[in-house]
């Protein structure tokens, strides 16, 4: 997976929600989503902070660092948390309080989502950078944890929407490898998943059927396999 597919299935991933979210009704973006206690605005302003860069940069990391994966992201016990989950819960809720003072959560992803890519765009995304609380990450790495989020979240909006998932090709082509990492085997051919169908049981998005436990045995206690 190269940096440059990274950046195209984060700029896709980015442009189809922000198209969804551009013809919503303001009574749309009101709407209790499946991250309670978030309504739709919320969690809109929670993805755009997630991808939003600020104007710090990358840093260099440290030469001979290890270097932290894709998968390694995840693979954090915090993240399991209820105190690191209230701590997002509560950040974004008082973010959402401050942006939304000023302008619509729809706006202000699209504007945030475009100023992330524009840098990136200018960026060597195979330089070794400080992820900070995360350590050293290729750039590219990185971008991709920004495609699952937008992605995993675009997943919540079209659940609060009750629409199919507009999922890009782009975004489900570079995040399966890391689905599969997380998983530790190949899928079992007789699970017949898509890369959609992964996305969804891989964050959580849906549970797993019975015969979907039997088929993935002792792995199907790592699902889900990020949240």
């Amino acid at each position: 997976m190269s940096g440059r597919d990274a950046l195209v299935a984060l700029t896709q991933e980015s442009r189809a929600l922000s198209a969804v979210l551009r013809d919503l009704e303001p009574e749309g973006l009101k709407l209790p989503t499946n991250c309670p206690p978030w309504d739709m605005q919320e969690l809109v302003v929670h993805i755009a902070a997630s991808i939003g860069l600020g104007d710090t940069g990358f840093p260099d990391a440290e030469p001979h660092a290890p270097l932290v994966g894709e998968a390694d992201y995840y693979r954090r016990s915090e993240r399991g948390t209820q105190v690191y989950r209230q701590n997002n819960v509560d950040q974004t809720q008082e973010l959402a309080r401050r942006i939304l003072a000023s302008t619509s959560a729809a706006q202000w992803f699209d504007e945030i989502s475009r100023d992330s890519i524009a840098k990136l765009s200018q960026e060597d995304l195979d330089r070794i950078v400080l992820i900070s609380g995360r350590g050293a990450m290729r750039l590219s790495d990185w971008v991709v944890t920004r495609v699952i989020s937008v992605a995993a979240h675009g997943l919540d909006v079209a659940l609060t929407l009750e629409r199919t998932p507009w999922t890009t090709s782009s975004a489900l082509q570079v995040m399966r490898p890391v689905f599969t990492a997380l998983l530790g085997i190949e899928l079992p051919v007789d699970l017949n998943w898509d890369d959609q169908a992964f996305l969804a049981a891989a964050t959580g998005r849906r549970a797993l059927a019975g015969d979907e436990r039997t088929l993935l045995g002792p792995q199907a206690e790592r699902f889900p396999l990020l949240s």
